[in-house]
């Protein structure tokens, strides 16, 4: 018998809010040091995952977007922070923005790929933060798309 909620092997998680399926072979975990995450999707490589998130919404989905832009440019520049796309797109039958960036000076600091995606249901933010190295995003970018493309707010 499959539990209702949590990982299974097929490859779907329902809880935390949200139902979505993902890639055989990843693992879901619950976060327990990042505010506002609801669950964690990982590789099992470890060298991609997937953080959804929730917060409670003070604005608009717009508003919020653009606040978060404007943050990761000041707050990741010491990062080399590089904007590579932005996007609408819709999730879950409701309009969301997406943002695709790179971090990374050099060999020295962690070096990332990740495509950020937010949405608005009801009274809550839900953002998607995709994460790979810059060599294996676009190869993970199908695995992100397993899980975006399924997701549902519950």
């Amino acid at each position: 018998m499959i539990l209702a909620t949590g990982c299974t092997y097929k490859g779907h998680y329902e809880g935390s809010r949200v139902s979505f399926d993902y890639p055989i072979g990843w693992k879901c975990n619950k976060p327990t040091d990042l505010p506002g995450a609801l669950i964690i999707v990982s590789a099992p490589s470890n060298k991609a995952m997937v953080i959804i998130g929730q917060e409670k919404a003070n604005g608009s989905l717009e508003d919020r977007y653009l606040e978060h832009v404007q943050k990761l440019q000041e707050e990741l520049s010491k990062y080399c922070y590089e904007k590579i796309s932005n996007r609408t797109l819709t999730v879950d039958s409701s309009k969301a923005y997406e943002l695709v960036y790179k971090l990374g000076c050099d060999q020295t600091q962690t070096r990332q790929q990740i495509r950020m995606i937010i949405l608005q249901k009801g009274d809550y933010f839900y953002i998607i933060e995709c994460e790979a190295t810059p060599e294996d995003f676009n190869k993970e970018n199908r695995n992100f798309d397993t899980i975006i493309n399924s997701l549902h707010i519950l």
